[in-house]
């Protein structure tokens, strides 16, 4: 009896072994194709990448600010950063206004200006905090042509009249 079980055991792995064969290979064939279709969308770039952009500012003025800032993806630099046109709208019964400006990344480089829109919440909070979306208006040098948006955070602490915040979101040119 233990003779026939080894020789059915022995069949049944001999008589699947081509199909395993078989399928291994389709697997390796199939993934090896589907990788060969990817690496042109690889070696071309994408049109837009991802970009990361930190800052560490001051308030100058009433409407205006400045310090550095490090960029990182889709633009890796670093130099210094200044807001224009700084605006707080409040908004009526609550404790937030609308919160809006350009603001403007110089390194030796070029030049980037984007324009930011969002909301600064809580007002009655010395550590108050900006939310909102960018969107790169335009650049010099290096950054002629480029464009885009993101998101970004910033916490302002106008006691110590330090504002340091993020920018997230993609870029092209």
């Amino acid at each position: 009896m233990k003779n026939t079980l080894t020789a059915c055991a022995s069949t049944s792995v001999t008589t699947n072994k081509p199909r395993l064969n078989r399928r291994i290979k389709l697997v390796v064939v199939g993934a090896l194709t589907a990788l060969a279709a990817l690496l042109p969308l690889a070696a071309s770039g994408a049109p837009d990448q991802r970009l990361y952009i930190g800052m560490n500012l001051h308030f100058t003025g009433a409407t205006t600010t400045t310090g550095m800032f490090v960029a990182s993806g889709a633009i890796n630099d670093s130099g210094t950063a200044d807001v224009q046109h700084l605006a707080l709208v409040p908004i009526a019964n609550s404790d937030s206004a609308r919160l809006s400006g350009d603001e403007r990344y110089t390194s030796a480089n070029g030049t980037i200006v984007t324009h930011f829109d969002g909301i600064a919440f809580p007002l009655s909070n010395p550590h108050a905090v900006g939310k909102g979306q960018f969107q790169i208006l335009s650049g010099t040098g290096a950054y002629a042509g480029l464009k885009g948006q993101g998101t970004f955070l910033i916490v302002v602490d106008p006691i110590s009249n330090q504002l340091t915040g993020t920018e997230e979101g993609s870029a092209s040119q």
